[in-house]
């Protein structure tokens, strides 16, 4: 190992194999989420060792006790982390338990190799990736002409597979709706869309109840692998028993395995591996999705497609179609086998098909995308944001509640509601602050906050090959550290979160920015009055801007 080789190539270790039982909680989070973001995200000290990995002599007695409390400090933490993921985990165990699989063993696999085996899938080369059939009771009448000449490409032997399953195409279903279809899913969104159902308008959105696992249910498009395909039938329908009985743990369970089959499918290296069956999930799905929009296009005459992504559709249209509406769904759904889920919607705000605020009448909040989202999320692998919450519920405050930014900014009294989690990656040997002009070395994980005092400037990190440096993206020009919660709120710089919040609503609405000459004018003009960063916020919102500097209020 210190020549540089593997520790698993040595030769005694060959001929006498240790086999140790290692449970990696990394296996099933994030790509890039590391423990020491994760402390930080949690709001938690974030300490790293001053003491490097590579020193090659006997750490002396300061050294050794540094590098102690560190590693006793991760292993606190992994404890924490093992709570937070305590459900899953038995989830995990349960899964296990059900086919005989050892608990540590269970715990030690990968959701997808777990599934794998829980289904009893044995690999077997396949080679008919690309020899996709239509469902036979699809309409393929409403299926725009070049949509499925995309999908027909997939005969066309000189084409090569990479550069085909990369292929994208935009597709206008009706005039203003343009969809984008690929080999992951379709998306479309009117951009920078507001709506209150208010009047005779309504908002209505349909998903579709689990639709991956019904499509490999109904249409047969469960992995070969499987010995017997009727297994993964079992699992779809025993979750919806256990679901409908109150039985989380079973439901969970199951969940899971559905969940995960459809991606371990087009996985090489899982024995659930059929590509062939991958593709046509997402390639039917979203011809049944297009289907079901354009049915909606040619009966209703008031309708307008909010955004349509994998499995579900949000429309508007005026209250005397809703019948209509209801008629289409409901032959959709007989003809396809599948159940749509309404959610009746109060409001709509969307910047595109991945940042969006959804209300619905009941008062539910469903938010999408960097701007609003935080928190440890509750879908798909395990993530947690908490860069700057601040911002996100003010922007949440002013959508639906039409609470002014700085109301929502000015009122809080959480420091750890205004951090940012600053994050140098692998690639990157050191990262510095720049004090005074001066490059000060800090953690290569730092939480900060943005600071008025112009001494502070922002966070570099450099690269380990070139040596080069780069800012950390996305944190503020001013900032300062505080890995330890020392410091108190009133260092913060409120009118910095009071501008990316306003920054981000302009985003949502669509709202340009104003041009390099302008920005320069209005701040001649502020430091002329003496007008501050907040009042110069209002100010640009409530003027017209034009070039040349020119503007009117």
């Amino acid at each position: 190992m210190i020549a540089g080789n593997f520790g698993w190539d040595h030769w005694y270790l060959k001929e006498h194999p240790i086999y140790l039982n290692v449970v990696d909680l990394m296996d099933d989070m994030q790509l890039g989420l590391s423990l020491k973001a994760i402390e930080g995200h949690l709001g938690l000290a974030i300490r790293e060792s001053a003491v490097s990995f590579d020193i090659d002599r006997r750490l002396n007695k300061d050294e050794l006790e540094e590098a102690f409390q560190y590693c006793q400090y991760d292993v606190d933490m992994i404890e924490e982390l093992i709570k937070l993921r305590k459900d899953y985990l038995k989830t995990k165990l349960s899964i296990g338990r059900m086919v005989g699989i050892q608990d540590v063993k269970a715990l030690s696999m990968t959701n997808a190799k777990l599934t794998a085996a829980f289904l009893g899938a044995k690999q077997v080369p396949r080679y008919d990736e690309r020899q996709y059939t239509y469902p036979e009771n699809l309409n393929l009448n409403l299926i725009p002409r070049d949509v499925k000449a995309f999908y027909d490409q997939m005969k066309d032997e000189s084409i090569s597979s990479e550069d085909l399953f990369n292929r994208k195409i935009d597709v206008e279903l009706a005039p203003g709706v343009v969809a984008t279809y690929g080999f992951g899913g379709i998306h479309q969104a009117i951009p920078n869309y507001q709506e209150v159902a208010e009047g005779n308008r309504i908002i209505r959105n349909y998903d579709v109840a689990s639709l991956y696992p019904s499509l490999m249910v109904l249409y047969g498009y469960t992995s070969r692998n499987i010995p017997d395909p009727k297994r993964f039938e079992k699992v779809y329908y025993d979750r919806l028993k256990a679901k409908r009985e109150g039985n989380k743990i079973i439901a969970d369970s199951y969940k899971l395995v559905l969940n995960t089959t459809y991606g371990s499918m087009l996985n090489q290296y899982n024995d659930l591996y059929d590509p062939l069956m991958g593709r046509s999930v997402c390639i039917s799905g979203q011809l049944f999705i297009t289907q079901l929009v354009m049915s909606y296009l040619k009966a209703l005459r008031t309708v307008k497609i909010i955004q349509t992504n994998t499995d579900g559709v949000m429309v508007s249209l005026d209250v005397s179609e809703l019948p209509e509406l209801q008629r289409v769904n409901a032959q959709w759904e007989e003809q396809t086998g599948f159940t749509l889920e309404e959610d009746q919607i109060l409001r709509v705000v969307q910047k595109d098909v991945n940042n969006y605020l959804i209300e619905s009448l009941d008062g539910k909040i469903k938010t999408k995308g960097g701007y609003l989202t935080y928190g440890i999320s509750k879908a798909g692998v395990f993530n947690i944001n908490n860069n700057a919450v601040i911002v996100a519920r003010a922007l949440l405050a002013y959508f639906t509640k039409g609470v002014p930014v700085e109301e929502t900014i000015e009122s809080c009294q959480n420091i750890l509601d205004f951090q940012f989690i600053a994050k140098a990656g692998s690639k990157y040997s050191e990262a510095y602050h720049l004090i005074d002009g001066n490059k000060i070395p800090v953690q290569k994980v730092n939480r900060v906050y943005a600071v008025k005092d112009k001494r502070f400037g922002t966070l570099y990190k450099v690269h380990a090959a070139t040596g080069r440096a780069a800012k950390i993206e996305g944190l503020p020009e001013h900032c300062i550290t505080d890995n330890s919660n020392e410091l108190d709120i009133a260092i913060v710089d409120r009118d910095f979160y009071v501008e990316m919040a306003k920054k981000r609503i302009n985003d949502f609405l669509g709202k340009p920015e104003p041009t390099g000459e302008e920005w320069v004018r209005l701040s001649d003009l502020a430091k002329l009055r003496g007008v501050g960063p907040t009042l110069m916020a209002r100010i640009r919102e409530s003027c017209e801007l034009k070039r040349g500097g020119s503007w009117i209020g």
